[in-house]
């Protein structure tokens, strides 16, 4: 179960899955846009731009940083950078109702239970809907250099129990026992969002 995620092209040449905050010209841009990128990934996939956007199978890479730059104007990170749950959802309504789209938001903040954690995730997945997840911190090696960092989570391959994310435009696949490791120490949030009916 993977959601088609935006694959970036340049040169014609696959370049990401996803967006990069590398791209941007800005150096506090580039440390601190990651909440920005996986938001601009979520839109995509939620088809919040225009349909040619939505429906296409590469994105030039040009494009695709002029929809990260208009997602940072909302998804402004701080001084701290974009560490906040609810800063993530309010902002990222904002630019989905001005584009005339009513979404809601689901969240889990600091989940302990695998299962629940897991099941707020494939739900979503399997309505079509990305959740971005962000690593406040985590002890296992393997995300030594994605804490206090969003990725957005595209996919979950059952039978290798398996997360497929987007992280700096690189596909990754992380073991579920790794994410969510009862004996590290981890603290986590999930947002994702779905239609308002």
């Amino acid at each position: 179960m993977e959601l088609k995620c935006p694959k970036i092209y340049r040169d014609g040449k696959y370049l990401a899955y996803g967006g990069n905050q590398e791209w941007f010209p800005g150096t506090f841009q580039r440390r601190a846009g990651c909440g920005s990128v996986t938001g601009t990934n979520i839109a995509v996939c939620e088809g919040l731009f225009s349909e040619e956007v939505e429906n296409s199978e590469s994105i030039p890479h040009e494009s695709y940083l002029e929809l990260m730059e208009g997602m940072y104007q909302y998804m402004t990170p701080g001084f701290m950078g974009y560490p906040l749950i609810g800063k993530f959802k309010k902002d990222f309504l904002s630019f989905a109702s001005d584009r005339g789209k009513k979404l809601k938001a689901r969240s889990m903040f600091l989940p302990r239970n695998r299962q629940d954690c897991l099941d707020f995730i494939k739900e979503g997945l399997y309505h079509g809907h990305p959740t971005a997840l962000l690593i406040w911190r985590h002890s296992r090696k393997e995300f030594r250099e994605d804490n206090w960092h969003w990725v957005t989570i595209t996919g979950y391959d059952e039978e290798r129990e398996i997360l497929i994310w987007s992280n700096c435009g690189e596909r990754e696949e992380i073991p579920v026992k790794v994410l969510l490791d009862d004996s590290a120490r981890y603290y986590i949030g999930l947002v994702r969002f779905e239609e308002n009916n």
